[in-house]
């Protein structure tokens, strides 16, 4: 299932966007149906949605928070970049596999795609031992052999431990046999074990039930019950531009009008005349018009027709992926996305929490084996996800600011919610904010104006006489 997954969100499937047409003198011909390539678009939109560069990894002390950020950040592991990318393919193919090792000093990420992991060893839908495959070559023609390594991953729950095996072939189809993995790979360790509580790899799926193999502790992808969806928008999108080249304006001619004449000039020179361009296709050239004249066939396009058709489509599609009813919109140029703020009660914003889930305990997962590889110390690990797509940044900055006006919340609960400081930075921030106060502020007033609590001695009222 996963290759049809993987082919509809490349963007041509063979069986459906290549296809055979019979013809009006009842030939065949070879055609090839135009697609919007939704499956990539969706994926794309749902990477989007889960993951921005305003999303914050923060540990408990801001120097192991920038040295955390710095190894996340290498040139090796470009995980801006990288991440959302892969993000987007783990909802396409429905797994992928992050991997964390040390390398030449170095801690690296290997984003690995869910159609080379093999799951042997899970309980319910936790995958706790698994075999990641991949495959290259050496050599060309007759001495062109074909390499598989193969990988153990397997956590215990108090120990992580990673095989390699390396096999050669000749030929692309089979394994072959084993060979020393250390021969080919001199600066790998062909077999490691860790003592640790979490495992160097993560197993990410989008939070949807596999219906297509209730068995199988592998995800599904978000595209897997779409696919007749796709097909249908596909097939509107494709008749929509045929419209215009199959309804274009038409003149009907005599076939003998397009023949060329002989005309003789004035110097005796012979030249053949035509009096129609035999290279424009508004001519259309049948028998049987002699001596009538050229006849107009304008040819009525339905344009919005096929315009509100996609349209439908497309709700069918972000309704059935979770993402709402006009979440997007075809214009007749292209497809649009949604911009406007997104209510708290909308199916998108479900949709985003619920997928929240699996990223927030994978990525914490993923920075503990980081902070493991790099001996970085931490008491906590906070992901703030982007939620402006919900609310304005700006606003919820307001709401919070509104709330400790009206002594609802703390300033310490502001920061710390609102402002997302961790315990440390709110510390150091507060002591500041007291120090300003004194400099600033007249007695009795904190730095946002609020009037701050003095004890106030009872005095004693002595009754004369």
């Amino acid at each position: 299932m996963m290759a049809i997954w993987k082919s509809w969100y490349r963007g041509n499937v063979n069986d459906f966007h290549y296809f055979n047409m019979k013809m009006a003198d009842g030939t065949t011909k070879r055609c090839e149906r135009l697609t919007m390539n939704m499956p990539k678009k969706v994926c794309e939109d749902f990477a989007k949605l889960l993951w921005s560069e305003k999303v914050q990894i923060k540990l408990d002390k801001k120097k192991n928070t920038e040295r955390l950020l710095e190894v996340l950040d290498s040139k090796e592991n470009s995980f801006k970049v990288n991440f959302p990318d892969f993000l987007e393919r783990v909802f396409a193919l429905g797994t992928g596999v992050t991997v964390e090792y040390k390398k030449n000093g170095k801690s690296l990420i290997d984003f690995i795609d869910g159609d080379v992991v093999i799951p042997y060893k899970y309980t319910n839908s936790y995958i706790n031992g698994l075999i990641t495959v991949s495959r290259f070559t050496k050599g060309v023609d007759l001495k062109k052999k074909y390499y598989t390594h193969i990988t153990y991953h397997e956590f215990t729950g108090d120990k992580y431990t990673k095989l390699n095996e390396l096999y050669v072939s000749k030929n692309e189809t089979s394994l072959g046999k084993e060979i020393l993995f250390n021969d080919m790979f001199t600066d790998v360790l062909e077999f490691e074990e860790f003592d640790t509580d979490n495992p160097h790899f993560q197993v990410w799926k989008p939070v949807v039930a596999n219906n297509f193999d209730t068995d199988s502790p592998m995800g599904i992808s978000i595209l897997a019950n779409q696919i007749d969806k796709f097909k249908a928008i596909d097939t509107a999108y494709d008749s929509f531009n045929r419209e215009f080249r199959t309804g274009k304006k038409r003149v009907l001619i005599d076939r003998t009008a397009v023949k060329k004449k002989t005309e003789v000039d004035s110097d005796g020179n012979v030249n053949y005349v035509s009096y129609f361009d035999n290279n424009d296709e508004v001519y259309v050239a049948i028998a049987g018009m002699e001596n009538q004249p050229v006849k107009e066939i304008d040819f009525n396009l339905r344009y919005q027709e096929h315009i509100s058709s996609i349209n439908a489509q497309l709700n069918y599609i972000s309704a059935g992926v979770g993402l709402g009813q006009n979440y997007y919109n075809f214009d007749g140029q292209g497809v649009k996305t949604a911009t406007e703020v997104v209510s708290e009660n909308s199916d998108t914003y479900r949709t985003k929490k619920h997928h929240e889930i699996m990223v927030n305990d994978c990525l914490y997962d993923l920075v503990k084996a980081i902070c493991e590889l790099e001996g970085i110390t931490y008491k906590s690990i906070n992901i703030v996800f982007d939620d402006s797509i919900i609310e304005d940044e700006n606003a919820l900055i307001q709401r919070g600011l509104e709330l400790y006006q009206n002594k609802v919340i703390s300033l310490e609960k502001f920061m710390q919610k609102y402002l997302h400081y961790e315990e440390s930075e709110i510390q150091e921030e507060m002591a500041k904010i007291e120090s300003e106060n004194k400099l600033v502020q007249p007695a009795g007033m904190d730095f946002f104006g609020m009037e701050q609590e003095t004890e106030v001695q009872d005095e004693e009222v002595v009754e004369e006489g």
